[in-house]
């Protein structure tokens, strides 16, 4: 493969707690998404994103070039789970009680041997110009949910106060839905209207896939969801997030996501963006 460009960058000014990473091997190309913690319990350091995040790209690097989707997902998923046997926590049924103590991790990757691309979860893919939609019906929910909440504090005589009064990052309409977002882990790699699929040291190894075939020659762009609106080059990616850091800087309008743009970081989510022909 031919890379044509690439981007990472972490939504905080310290790049080591950057929950997103890319790696590029003779046989494959990925990129990687850890999650958002919504631990009460605070087990990884810095973060479970980060944890998750570079356990995978290790494992990636380590894949044998012919290895089918299913031997990848074993892979990644097993490097997850070992790592549970490792965490210093109390109580031993944590993980399997308490899904959002886990490490989680989203991720698209590019087996030039199989000549196919794997969406594990709700990284992103464009081929030839051409997006394959990945958002998952529960954040279409929680994002609506989360516009509900930050449209009724508009309304509130009582809004602008509380903006002005909050520390720069806080999040009121976030914090209101975290509950919401706790649950929806109970839904991590289970079917069903609600169910999705994520890298959590519990993946289902018959559950369903989406496999994009990719000839030569193809023009290939992997991406993490930090761009909301993808575009065929970086620089028009670029550019759609910038106007919607202008236009709907709370995400609660024409793009609706669980989390908005925050004053003291760089964009609402760390951003991976990769572009290569096949």
């Amino acid at each position: 493969m031919h890379i044509i460009e690439q981007f990472c960058q972490g939504k905080r000014d310290d790049q080591s707690l950057n929950e997103d990473g890319m790696v590029v091997t003779d046989g494959f190309a990925a990129v990687v998404d850890g999650v958002t913690s919504k631990s009460v319990r605070h087990l990884w350091h810095p973060s479970a994103g980060v944890v998750a995040k570079d356990l995978l790209l290790d494992e990636i690097s380590q894949l044998a070039p012919d290895a089918t989707m299913r031997q990848t997902q074993a892979a990644l998923d097993e490097r997850l789970h070992a790592q549970y046997e490792h965490c210093t926590t109390d109580d031993a049924t944590v993980f399997t009680s308490e899904p959002w103590e886990r490490l989680q991790a989203n991720a698209v990757i590019y087996s030039a041997y199989q000549h196919e691309a794997w969406l594990f979860g709700d990284c992103q893919i464009m081929v030839n110009s051409v997006h394959i939609p990945t958002v998952k019906r529960v954040d279409v929910l929680l994002g609506d949910l989360r516009a509900f909440v930050a449209q009724a504090l508009e309304l509130s005589p009582e809004s602008v106060e509380q903006t002005a009064s909050a520390t720069t990052t806080s999040d009121p309409t976030r914090d209101t839905i975290m509950p919401f977002l706790r649950l929806q882990s109970r839904f991590a790699n289970q079917r069903g209207e609600y169910g999705y699929f994520v890298f959590d040291g519990f993946t289902d190894l018959t559950y369903p896939i989406r496999t994009v075939s990719i000839n030569p020659d193809d023009d290939v762009v992997l991406a993490s969801d930090g761009y909301p609106l993808l575009r065929p080059t970086l620089t028009e990616s670029e550019q759609e997030l910038n106007r919607l850091h202008i236009t709907d800087p709370q995400l609660t309008h024409e793009y609706r996501t669980t989390k908005g743009f925050s004053p003291d970081l760089a964009s609402f989510d760390d951003r991976t963006y990769l572009r290569f022909i096949a």
